[in-house]
């Protein structure tokens, strides 16, 4: 899912202004307003096919051509259209004397017929070698298309149909917050009360990203029509007509396959892995996305901070209705995810210590009793949500792994917590990574913390000794060096000995799980 989020923020911020150029393009050489149409003003069709030729001479243009036609075979429907020229009802599009016009030339005939031009890169190279072509067009809207749903749903947490029925100027700003916002109708929950025959559509704002706004920018650009994700964007649908339908559910889960086929034939990944890999959960579809922000937001290492970019900030404004409209099933999701996150990792804590994981810090022993008093708690039926929040409440396990270290949260000792006191800020109830101290009462080091540090340790050794850089840092790195080999120095003291005899080491003893 993480690979699906990428590509489609590549393809809305990098790829996407490639194809909303040639659409544009085709519309204008459609409706007769192209700047490159000026010169053919009041000419007769003739008169517009013989000034071609004598340009194309001039300039050395080839006629556009079929893509993969052998020989080269003159496209001249976008001739036609190349030259405005518009025939009656039931006329033949291209009468033999003005193919004969076209033939008698001897103009060179192109591959295709391109549109635009090609400026976005991936990876420090241009996406694609040729202009797109008219035959390609109608595949890579969609693909475009299904990127902005993609990055619309991801990165805001709305419901697939509440995001296939936004409107044309839905993007807006907080003029009191600055904050950016994507106001729609919401598919139950808030102000879902009935409404009368005269009462508008209630309607609510959702706090976004900036790339939410940029996809929304791109579906208004290649679409007429009132709605952003319309029936269809190329040809007009007589069941469903695009001025009054947006996409269905099955559709856009249709669209966003082919995208990720798109992707994956048309870029190649390292090693030979498809850049968009198969999810090993289960085929992707639109309604995983708003589940899959929550999961994300819970789970990725500090989340709640700076380094979870996109999800940190979705989840601080959403979470504490900053936009004043507060999706309450929004935070039910977010509950839940945090259950089965604190389940699966209090398995995997007490797994370790049962294997022999050691611990080490000022929190060892506190962190080694939680976890099993987690492991000990047989289970209960969850029914409802209210039924998360009361566990979540009651029983939370306050063990957060963080980077290179545990903090096994105890408020009274939580140093970064005091310093928010001794700042004159308010402080809070869980972690800050960005006041976390060294010398802080609540740490602990796992082996899998203490790997990091060793890692950690390399790159600082390396600063240390840089001769290019100045003293000032060389200082630091070294510094930050000695503290973290005091760290994994004590922690490989306080480990039990080595059995005699062997190479494995004794088992810390650790309270058993109750038996099934």
């Amino acid at each position: 899912m993480e690979a699906l989020l990428g590509w489609a923020l590549r393809m809305v911020e990098d790829i996407g202004p490639d194809i909303v150029a040639a659409w544009q393009e085709h519309r204008q050489l459609d409706d007769g307003n192209h700047p490159s149409q000026a010169a053919l003003a009041g000419l007769g069709p003739r008169q517009r096919i013989e000034w071609l030729v004598r340009h194309a001479r001039s300039t050395g243009a080839a006629l556009p051509g079929h893509a993969g036609a052998t020989p080269p075979a003159v496209n001249y429907s976008h001739l036609s259209r190349m030259l405005g020229i518009k025939h009656a009802n039931g006329a033949p599009t291209w009468p033999p004397r003005w193919r004969k016009i076209i033939a008698e030339a001897g103009l060179p005939v192109a591959s295709g017929s391109h549109l635009g031009a090609i400026t976005a890169r991936v990876d420090g190279r241009p996406w694609r070698d040729q202009p797109i072509t008219t035959t390609e067009l109608p595949t890579l809207l969609r693909a475009l298309s299904a990127a902005a749903f993609v990055t619309t749903s991801y990165l805001s947490g709305m419901r697939p149909g509440e995001v296939l029925n936004l409107h044309r100027g839905c993007a807006d700003i907080d003029q009191a917050t600055g904050e950016l916002l994507v106001r729609g109708r919401p598919g139950k929950g808030y102000d879902r009360e009935p409404s009368t025959s005269t009462d508008p559509e209630p309607d609510r704002p959702w706090v976004v990203v900036q790339p939410v706004h940029t996809a929304i920018t791109l579906l208004e650009s290649i679409t007429p029509h009132p709605l952003l994700f319309p029936a269809s964007i190329t040809k007009p649908r007589r069941d469903r007509p695009a001025a009054d339908h947006a996409r269905t559910n099955e559709a856009i889960n249709t669209d966003i396959e082919a995208f990720i086929d798109w992707v994956n034939t048309t870029f190649t990944g390292a090693a030979g892995i498809p850049p968009i890999p198969p999810d090993p959960t289960k085929r992707v579809h639109a309604s995983r996305f708003r589940r899959s922000l929550a999961y994300f937001i819970v789970r990725r290492p500090r989340g709640l901070i700076a380094a979870a970019l996109q999800y940190g900030h979705v989840h601080s404004k959403v979470t504490l209705s900053y936009s004043g409209a507060a999706d309450t099933s929004w935070l039910d999701d977010l509950a839940v995810e945090r259950l089965e996150m604190l389940l699966e990792q209090g398995a995997d804590d007490w797994t370790r210590l049962h294997h022999g994981e050691h611990v080490s810090g000022p929190s060892a022993h506190e962190y080694s009793t939680r976890v099993a008093n987690t492991a000990r708690f047989a289970g209960r039926t969850v029914s409802q949500v209210r039924n998360t929040e009361r566990l979540l409440a009651q029983a939370p396990p306050a063990v957060h792994h963080g980077e290179a270290m545990t903090c096994v949260w105890r408020q009274e000792t939580a140093a970064c917590r005091n310093a928010k006191i001794d700042q004159g800020l308010r402080a809070d109830d869980f972690p800050d990574d960005a006041e976390c101290r060294t010398a802080c009462p609540n740490r602990a080091y796992t082996d899998r913390d203490i790997d990091q540090q060793r890692e950690h340790l390399d790159i600082l050794r390396r600063r240390a000794t840089d001769p290019l850089a100045p003293n000032p840092r060389r200082d630091r790195a070294a510094a930050q060096a000695t503290q973290i080999q005091t760290i994994i120095d004590r922690h490989e003291q306080t480990r039990p000995a080595h059995r005699a005899g062997t190479s494995e080491p004794t088992k810390e003893h650790h309270d058993e799980p109750p038996s099934p």
